[in-house]
């Protein structure tokens, strides 16, 4: 392989040579016409394989696939291409990757140029990365296969390499008096890895919402691929307008996240809605994404009145208390009083069973209006009202040993019904009260005359007699009361014999 001319000696060399074949004394010249995608791939490392993909050209989409092409003005003819790797800045060092693929080797691409055609395009070029530990190796792997295409110094060839980015540099030597003729190398536009956050593709994934206030502010979540915290923006940009989103460097979540809040537009007072442009932008590169379409709205006032809170002291609440916008306490509606059913009467008293011994004395009250024992009556029942209405002859009861002289009252039954005077009690038979609250008295045998009760029973037109019953007291406790009661002073030896109460026998 024939040493490499100097570039500043190159256009002399080429118009001695060139000048005398070509009409016009244009020298031949290589000229790129498909640059390579900045960021369309990633560069891949020795161990993912012999494949580490194709450069794509600048104008690559997923339908049309285009490839870095180059044609060589003012010749026709055989030659020679060589396509190797070079650092971004300059110099342009042997960069350490190599590129791999068919008819590469020793890290760079050389084939033969067909004479029919200047137009070449290279497809099946790929980027190969090496490890930081083996920059060393790699460097001076180039320097000895003769790769250095523009004759970079050792003494320069030192320091660090950007591992992200590359240029690749064209060179072409095609076929003139005297052998091979190098022409001026020609270098690409800057190849990135698409896979280092400091070079690789802006890109927005999605938002949360693509609206907010002319007046700025809102707040917006972003997802984007991944970013360096230190080196990225959130431009909004129109027509003769440019802003940029307010965050912090915390506000970056792992690399691929941003939150956000907006900027004011440049019109406070707008009226209608305003499209502008949203964009990433990395300001070490100025590298800028796709834009994505973000609306401003007009301002319709503080929707939480959170400026008005701010500015409310004490008698701004007092007034507000005073205007009392909330509704009051109603007053409950008024509601009939609680009724409870009370028994116009207490019920009576248990009566205590047949079997019961009663007390040999026992005693009466005679005060009040409840009647006998003190009790209120029950209610009348029909024997008691038949007695009630029974009225007594003149004369006296047969049977009565014992009575006194004289005859017997009728018995006033409109006295029973008021409140007559209590009678004393030396005017009570004891001994007629103590037998019908005894037991009742065996049946008579057959044949034998009822018992006499002392008081003329035979009066009363036939009184039904109970044998083997409650006793009489017991039944009609009301009507015995009453017939008591009913006896006016003296004349109660003409109920019945026997020992008085109070009194002698």
């Amino acid at each position: 392989m024939e040493d490499v001319t100097p570039p500043d000696l190159l256009p002399f060399l080429l118009q001695q040579d060139w000048g005398a074949q070509e009409a016009g004394g244009a020298a031949p010249f290589v000229e790129i016409l498909e640059q390579p995608k900045p960021r369309g791939m990633r560069f891949r490392y020795k161990c993912e394989g012999r494949s580490a993909g194709s450069i794509p050209g600048e104008h690559s989409t997923d339908t049309t696939k285009t490839h870095p092409t180059i044609r060589v003005n003012n010749y026709r003819g055989p030659g020679r291409v060589r396509v190797s790797l070079v650092t971004k800045e300059p110099p342009h060092r042997p960069h350490p990757h190599e590129l791999v693929g068919k008819d590469c080797r020793d890290g760079y691409y050389e084939a033969e140029l067909p004479p029919e055609r200047n137009v070449h395009s290279f497809q099946n070029l790929g980027i190969q990365c090496v490890k930081k530990r083996e920059l060393e190796a790699a460097v001076a792997e180039r320097i000895r296969t003769n790769n250095n295409p523009f004759n970079v110094p050792a003494e320069q060839r030192g320091g660090e390499y950007d591992l992200s980015a590359v240029r690749l540099c064209f060179q072409v030597w095609v076929r003139g008096p005297g052998g091979l003729h190098p022409l001026p190398p020609v270098l690409s536009q800057p190849v990135y890895d698409n896979r280092a956050p400091s070079t690789a593709e802006l890109r927005i994934c999605r938002v949360n919402r693509n609206s907010g206030s002319c007046r700025g502010g809102d707040e917006i979540f972003l997802l984007c691929d991944k970013v360096q915290k230190e080196d990225i923006e959130v431009r909004f940009s129109a027509e003769g307008w440019e802003a940029k989103g307010s965050f912090a460097q915390a506000d970056v979540h792992r690399q691929v996240a941003i939150v956000f809040r907006t900027p004011p537009y440049r019109e406070p007072a707008l009226r209608q809605p305003v499209t502008v442009r949203m964009q990433l932008q990395r300001p070490s590169d100025r590298e800028r994404s796709e834009p994505m379409d973000f609306r401003y709205l007009p301002h319709h006032g503080d929707l939480q009145c959170i400026e008005e809170k701010r500015k409310r002291t004490r008698e701004t609440f007092r007034s507000f208390v005073q205007r009392s916008p909330l509704p009051g306490p109603v007053a409950p509606e008024p509601r009939p009083p609680r009724r409870i059913a009370v028994p116009s009467r207490p019920p009576p008293a248990p009566q205590p069973p047949p079997s019961m011994a009663l007390p040999s004395a026992p005693s009466f009250s005679f005060g009040g209006s409840g009647g006998l024992l003190g009790a209120p009556p029950p209610e009348p029942e029909p024997l008691a009202e038949a007695l009630l209405q029974l009225q007594f002859e003149e004369g006296p009861p047969p049977g009565g040993a014992g009575s006194g002289g004289g005859a017997a009252p009728p018995l006033d039954i409109g006295a029973l019904l008021g409140d007559p005077p209590f009678p004393p009690l030396d005017t009570i038979n004891a001994a007629d009260v103590q037998r019908l609250l005894g037991p009742p008295d065996p049946p008579p045998a057959f044949g034998e005359p009822p018992p006499d009760f002392g008081g003329g029973a035979s009066d009363f037109g036939g009184a039904p007699q109970d044998f083997g019953g409650p006793p009489m007291l017991m039944s009609y406790p009301e009507a015995i009361a009453r017939l008591v009661q009913s006896q006016p002073p003296g004349g109660g030896a003409e109920i019945g014999g026997g020992p008085q109460l109070g009194g002698g026998a």
